[in-house]
């Protein structure tokens, strides 16, 4: 492939998603609400994990979330442990 072939591969959105799977929907809401001051939706009687992600998806897009504030969350609301970056 020449120069201009594929993107190189993004790690930090594969250590996301790995890392989000080990999120349970009660983490993600607790997540959104502090960091952003809101869940992910305005009719919390229908929101759902896929909403959830979505919103997280694209506020990571957007430049408003990092990686290193999902970690730092996660093992201080043991989602996952420290050996779970290892």
């Amino acid at each position: 492939m020449g120069l201009f072939g594929k993107k190189p591969k993004d790690d930090t959105v594969d250590q996301m998603r790995i890392l989000l799977d080990n999120f349970q929907f009660a983490d993600l809401q607790k997540f959104c609400t502090e960091t952003f001051g809101k869940t992910a939706s305005m009719d919390p009687e229908h929101l759902s994990s896929i909403e959830a992600l979505d919103f997280l998806w694209d506020q990571y897009h957007k430049g408003k979330v990092q990686f290193s504030q999902l970690k730092e969350f996660a093992l201080k609301n043991d989602v996952v442990s420290e050996s779970f970056f290892e």
